[in-house]
């Protein structure tokens, strides 16, 4: 019979190898700190970099633990204190509550650190002022040999233009270019910031935040960044931008750009056509509906159908908003000066807030029918929108 041997030395030789790279970590280790009546035991530790001290008070009586070098415990009479030591140094400490009752810490070894970098942003596109907020997700990454803890995000806009150039400074210098930035030029206009409270080492996470849009802000096609503000040593991936540029109109001002047919989208075939007379401020609306209730089926009419009514309403706008007065029209006769038509006044009233040059917010009230309400409208088409953004940006750039 013929067996088949085996050398069985390269084994031997991994295995002596697995072992001497396991001897090779450093396995962080915990160790307790007794609070006692008036001492600390032990009073002088020496640890490792990574290594967690817990203080630990079972006296019942009231201690705390105090420091310049690390976290705090407050007063209390039993409590159990965990401080996790991610540099070295020397770290003295106290209980202030009972004099001469003192330790020290010396923490050896290199320092951990987070290394934090942004691999991807993502901002909600559309149409926003600052009455509105926009959705901004950064995924952030953590390769480092400790957690981050806590640190900020800041959003940036930059037009578009300004973007584009920066795009050519970054490809021409070696970087990556194209319409993800990795840096945010100079120049850029601070949106809001948001706290991120912990990546973990190793890990990852995916931050979401509501960004504010500040009055401030020129009406205009934007391109949104995110920066950590988080100290590394791989500072050049701290930052990024999105691809798709938002529309940012900061502080919305009412323009003539807003004249056109505006519908609800719950209520189809009808609407309100706007007519916005700049140099008088002033605003008017025809609401075309039908009666709040359905006719008899006896019901006729020589023109029309007997169920179609309108009301027309004017007032004078400021800022984004403006609350019309509405009149009702009667007692005319088609396309004929006779019988003359009256007006009754103060029928009811109807506040307009415009969100964006494509979406307002319109509260109605008509006391004497018991009728009222809030609604969201639109425009029929968007034809219009850019002139309205024009507008608006030569609105807030004027003196």
């Amino acid at each position: 019979m013929n067996v088949r041997r085996f050398d069985s030395r390269p084994l031997n030789v991994l295995a002596f190898l697995f072992t001497l790279f396991i001897s090779t970590i450093a396995v962080a280790e915990v160790h307790d700190v007794t609070v006692g009546n008036n001492f600390f035991s032990p009073s002088q530790l020496t640890i490792q970099v990574g290594d967690t001290v817990r203080f630990i008070n079972n006296t019942g009586t009231t201690h705390n633990v105090t420091a310049a070098g690390f976290q705090n415990q407050s007063s209390a009479s039993s409590f159990t204190h965990v401080v996790v030591f991610d540099a070295p140094g020397t770290f003295p400490y106290s209980c202030t509550i009972h004099s001469g009752m003192n330790g020290s810490i010396t923490v050896e070894g290199q320092a951990l650190s987070a290394e934090l970098g942004v691999t991807a942003f993502d901002a909600q596109s559309g149409s926003y002022s600052s009455i509105q907020q926009f959705c901004a997700e950064t995924t952030i990454s953590n390769t480092g040999d400790a957690d981050s803890g806590a640190f900020t995000l800041d959003y940036y806009a930059m037009p578009v233009q300004m973007n584009a150039l920066a795009n050519q400074v970054q490809s021409a210098g070696g970087g990556k270019g194209g319409s993800n930035l990795t840096s945010i030029p100079e120049g850029a206009i601070l949106l809001d910031s948001a706290n991120v409270n912990n990546v973990p080492m190793g890990g990852m996470t995916n931050h979401q935040a509501m960004v504010d849009v500040p009055e401030s802000i020129i009406a205009g096609q934007y391109i949104v960044g995110v920066a950590l503000n988080f100290a590394d040593g791989n500072a050049g991936d701290n930052e990024r931008t999105d691809s798709t540029p938002l529309t940012l109109l900061g502080l919305f001002l009412i323009n003539a750009g807003l004249n056109d047919a505006w519908v609800n989208e719950d209520a189809p075939f009808q609407g309100l056509f706007f007519t916005v007379f700049p140099d008088l401020s002033l605003f008017f609306a025809a609401w075309f509906t039908f009666d709040s209730v359905p006719p008899d089926e006896s019901a006729t009419a020589v023109f029309g159908a007997p169920d179609l009514r309108w009301v027309t309403a004017s007032g004078i706008f400021s800022g984004d908003s403006v609350t019309l007065s509405v009149e009702l029209t009667t007692g005319g006769v088609f396309n004929d000066s006779e019988p003359e038509a009256t007006q009754t006044p103060n029928y009811g009233t109807i506040t307009i807030q415009f969100l964006n040059c494509n979406e307002a917010l319109v509260t109605y009230n008509f006391p004497s029918l018991g009728i009222s309400g809030q609604m969201t409208l639109t425009r029929v088409v968007g034809d219009n929108i850019p002139l309205c953004q024009a507008l608006l940006a030569e609105l807030q750039s004027a003196p």
